[in-house]
C-alpha cells in the first residue's frame, strides 16, 4: 500500500504542476488580450474625438482655438466613467485642452517615448499607473500639429485579470480533484495484482521470521503456510533452505575449530 500511495502522490504532484503552469500562462495571456482590447477601444474613442481638431489643423489653426473644445472632450470622457482624462496636446507635447480640473503642463514621459516609437501611427501602452492611448493630428504640411491623449486607470483591468485567474484556479482545482480520484482508481485497478503479490511476499517473510524466532526459542512453529500461494510457498522454501545452509555452515565451522584445537 505504501508503494501505491507514493505513486499516487507523484501522479497528483505532476498534475498539480501542469495545472499551475496552465493557470499562470492562461492568466498572463488574458492580461495581454485585455490590455490590447482596452487600448484598441481607447484608440477608437481618440479617433472620434480628434475629428473637429483635425478640421482645425487642416486650415492651419492651432488646436487650442477649436470652439467648444471643453464640451467635445467632456463628451468623449463620459463615454466611460473610468476614463481619467482626455488631453489635447500641441506639437511639443504641451497640453492645451483637457478634461482634468488641474491638467499637467505636458504629456507624461511614457507618452513622449511611445509617440516617438510610433512615428506618427496611433499607439497605446500599458504603464504602471494604467493605460495611455493617443493619435497624432497633422498640420497641412504633414508635420504633427499635436494629438489626443486618453488616460485610463489600470485598476479595473487588474480586477478583471485577478477574477479570471481566480476562475481558472477554481476550475483547475476541480480538475485536480477529479483527476486525483480517477488516477487513484486506475492505479488501484492497474496495480492490484502487483500489490497482492507484494503483500503475499511480505506476509511470507513475516511468517518465516516469526517461525524462525519460535524455532530459536524452542517453540513449535505454527502452521502458517496453509493459505499461501505458490509464489509465497516457494519463497518460504528458499528462505528455509537458506537458513538450513547457514546453520550447516555454522556447525561445520564449529567442528573445524574443535578439530584444530
Amino acid at each position: 500500500m505504501a508503494l501505491f500511495w507514493r505513486i499516487w502522490a507523484a501522479v497528483t504532484l505532476v498534475n498539480f504542476a501542469v495545472l499551475a503552469i496552465f493557470v499562470t500562462l492562461a492568466t498572463l495571456q488574458f492580461g495581454n488580450i485585455n490590455s490590447g482590447l482596452v487600448g484598441e477601444r481607447l484608440l477608437v474613442l481618440a479617433e472620434r474625438t480628434a475629428a473637429p481638431f483635425k478640421a482645425a489643423a487642416k486650415i492651419g489653426l492651432p488646436l487650442s482655438s477649436v470652439r467648444n473644445a471643453d464640451a467635445l472632450l467632456e463628451r468623449a470622457r463620459q463615454t466611460d466613467d473610468a476614463i481619467q482624462a482626455v488631453h489635447v496636446f500641441d506639437a511639443g507635447g504641451q497640453i492645451v485642452q483637457s478634461t482634468a480640473a488641474a491638467p499637467p503642463f505636458s504629456i507624461p514621459a511614457e507618452a513622449f517615448h511611445a509617440r516617438a516609437s510610433a512615428e506618427g501611427a496611433p499607439w497605446h501602452r500599458e504603464t504602471a499607473e494604467g493605460f495611455l492611448s493617443s493619435i497624432d493630428i497633422l498640420a497641412p504640411d504633414g508635420t504633427p500639429a499635436g494629438g489626443i491623449l486618453i488616460v485610463y486607470p489600470g485598476g479595473g483591468s487588474l480586477t478583471r485579470i485577478l477574477a479570471m485567474g481566480a476562475e481558472l484556479a477554481l476550475a483547475a482545482l476541480t480538475v485536480l480533484l477529479i483527476s486525483s480520484g480517477l488516477s487513484a482508481l486506475l492505479l488501484r485497478l492497474g496495480l492490484r495484482r502487483p500489490i497482492r503479490q507484494f503483500r503475499e511476499i511480505d506476509e511470507a517473510i513475516v511468517g518465516f521470521e516469526r517461525a524462525a524466532w519460535r524455532s530459536a526459542a524452542g517453540q513449535p512453529a505454527a502452521d502458517e503456510a496453509a493459505a499461501e500461494t505458490a509464489q509465497a510457498s516457494e519463497l518460504r522454501g528458499l528462505l528455509q533452505a537458506a537458513e538450513a545452509r547457514y546453520r550447516a555452515v555454522g556447525r561445520a565451522l564449529a567442528a573445524h575449530r574443535e578439530e584444530s584445537r
